[in-house]
């Protein structure tokens, strides 16, 4: 605290207590029995109301009797404008949001960095113990976290999509029920890529909110995950504004605001016949330019459906080899199933809804990747069911469903095979890995 540009000393914990409660609700009048609750919580001592008044007497003995104003039912603390951090704090996140919402990204990513730039650590770490410090201290920092938010947004829209991804891989481990940050990191890796690794995200996103909340993602995360998977022409960032014409010249047709509007929709509008020709059958054979465009998008999209099975297969092996060591109970083992049958089910619906390049190769390829996501259903819902009947973990045994888990196994390698056949072509044909019918 600062009077007249000098520190304000106030040794005591509860005086300073009183003062941090009190402008939380600055120019405010607090009543006395809501500032005992703030300090002592439900047990206050007799001795309370007696205590508060000594606390206030020191804090006007070093803020100035004019700040500290005692008013019927209560006490409120003077700020001008201005004055208080959080007041300032407010006011540039306000207009960044304002910028922000005009379109200029660089003058609101400049607000938000100044507001942030006010924070010296998380709220009320001194006044832990203080019951009104946890409900003020998480709002504060909420508040914080969302101006972090805005301030990343920003800065998306300027492109600085690939220098945000360590900060935001930061926040997702930090915060990870917070949707937002996690929708940022997607968009950034998309826009950095790596597609795979942004899907790859919506998947651990999903597992997570499931495991934690017993919830799907939002719509908007939702919504995302498919316009990445139809390669939404408008994930992609605008270009910056072109510089205004010198000397009051007329600003040529391709350069008008206007203009560059009509063009994105119309572009969207063709990439959207491209996408419904490649659905319905129709278009050419794939052999130009832009065939091998649409056929490499179509690989990049395989290959992030490729790492994801990936996952699974690791996830069932080490499941029930778990369960044949004593790693794992049973029920464990069942559980972890059940997690890896919804991704096989997220994948299913993914695959279903893919644009498909109008030639033979890509036609199989994808018919055959879902044939093997389907054969792997099969097996895991067999090894579940075996799962589901064991009383204890201990080596393979000879149930039914055990045998019938492995025979189901081997017609999904089968499949997988075909598939690799195909597939691998045309990965080695745009210089992509390729894979083996055990990898996934």
């Amino acid at each position: 605290m600062l009077v007249d540009g000098r520190p304000v000393p106030l040794p005591a914990a509860k005086p300073r207590a009183l003062l941090a409660t009190l402008l939380l609700s600055s120019n405010r009048v607090v009543s006395v029995a809501r500032l005992i609750d703030d300090l002592w919580g439900d047990e206050p001592p007799e001795t309370a109301t007696k205590a508060l008044q000594g606390y206030v007497s020191q804090l006007r003995k070093s803020l100035g009797a004019d700040r500290l104003v005692t008013q019927p039912p209560g006490y409120s603390v003077r700020v001008e404008e201005g004055e208080l951090d959080l007041d300032r704090f407010e006011r540039l996140v306000r207009e960044g949001r304002e910028l922000l919402g005009a379109r200029d990204s660089k003058a609101a990513a400049k607000r938000f960095a100044e507001a942030l730039e006010l924070w010296r650590g998380p709220p009320f770490t001194e006044f832990r113990a203080e019951p009104f410090a946890r409900d003020a201290g998480a709002r504060l920092e909420d508040a914080r976290l969302a101006a972090i938010e805005e301030r990343i947004e920003a800065d998306l829209a300027l492109g600085r999509h690939a220098r945000l991804v360590p900060e935001l891989e930061d926040l997702v481990a930090r915060e990870p029920l917070r949707e937002r940050p996690r929708a940022q990191l997607m968009l950034a890796l998309y826009r950095s890529g790596r597609q795979a690794d942004a899907l790859e995200l919506y998947r651990r996103t999903r597992e997570t909110l499931s495991d934690e909340l017993g919830i799907e993602p939002s719509l908007e995360l939702q919504e995302l995950e498919r316009r990445m998977l139809q390669h939404d022409p408008t994930l992609e960032r605008a270009r910056p504004a072109p510089r205004p014409a010198e000397d009051g010249a007329p600003v040529p047709l391709a350069r008008r605001p206007q203009f560059l509007v009509f063009a994105a929709l119309a572009l969207a509008a063709i990439a959207a016949v491209i996408a419904a020709v490649a659905l319905t059958g129709g278009g050419s054979s794939g052999k130009n330019t832009s065939g091998t465009a649409e056929l490499r998008s179509f690989v990049d999209k395989l290959e992030g459906f490729l790492v994801q099975s990936q996952e699974g297969r690791q996830a069932v092996a080490a499941a029930v080899g778990g369960t044949f060591s004593c790693k794992l109970t049973p029920q464990t083992a069942l559980a972890r199933l059940d997690r890896v049958q919804r991704n096989r089910q997220s994948l299913l619906q993914q695959a279903a809804a893919l644009s498909v390049p109008n030639t033979e190769d890509a036609l199989n390829a994808s018919d055959l990747l879902q044939k093997s996501v389907h054969a792997s259903f099969a097996a895991d819902g067999h090894y579940s069911d075996w799962l589901a009947g064991r009383k204890g973990c201990g080596p393979p045994d000879r149930s039914p469903d055990l045998k019938a888990a492995r025979a189901a196994d081997v017609t999904a390698t089968k499949t997988k095979q075909a598939f690799v056949r195909v597939f691998d072509p045309l990965a080695s044909r745009l210089h992509q890995r390729v894979w083996s019918a055990g990898e996934f």
